[in-house]
């Protein structure tokens, strides 16, 4: 939500990117909410990770959001959203392996898949802070990650952990 001299205007997160570094938000807006409808967010359990060289005030090199929604038995994948900063000129969900994804069983395979998925839809590049080849990879273990650990926030198994087993 963006207030300015001419009003309240409401622009989908989706579309308020533009592109690096730039914005819809004109010199005479603040964005002063984001707006969530209850049933986008009642049911999720989610995980962020990022990676960068240091801990305190870093520019991340690469960040993941992830929120599952687990079926009542908390064994099968009934919602999955997944979405990166810095894997694209601009913030980007990866709505194809959401799609390929939904309804899949929670195993060690979905995780895979998942990080097999993701890293066809993003398009990092290369710059000072990582290489393209780099950001892949962060890509994929990073989605692993965040995807697994907010599956075990929902309720479910824990199918992966560093180093990509499942547990013992």
């Amino acid at each position: 939500e963006l207030i300015g001299p001419e009003g309240v205007r409401q622009v989908p997160v989706s579309e308020f990117y533009t592109g690096p570094g730039k914005t819809v938000r004109r010199r005479d807006e603040v964005l002063t909410a984001f707006r969530i409808r209850r049933e986008d967010y009642e049911g999720y359990y989610g995980h962020y990770m990022k990676y960068g060289k240091r801990r305190a005030m870093e520019i991340a090199t690469l960040g993941c959001a992830c929120l599952v929604k687990l079926s009542e038995d908390k064994k099968t994948l009934e919602d999955l959203r997944i979405a990166y900063g810095v894997a694209a000129p601009t913030p980007m969900r990866c709505r194809k392996a959401e799609d390929a994804l939904r309804g899949r069983s929670l195993s060690l395979d979905t995780v895979q898949e998942l990080g097999r998925l993701v890293q066809e839809e993003v398009t990092p590049r290369d710059s000072w802070r990582a290489s393209k080849a780099f950001r892949l990879q962060l890509v994929k273990e990073l989605g692993m990650r965040a995807f697994a650990e907010a599956a075990v926030r929902a309720g479910g198994d824990r199918v992966y952990q560093i180093g990509g087993g499942a547990d013992a």
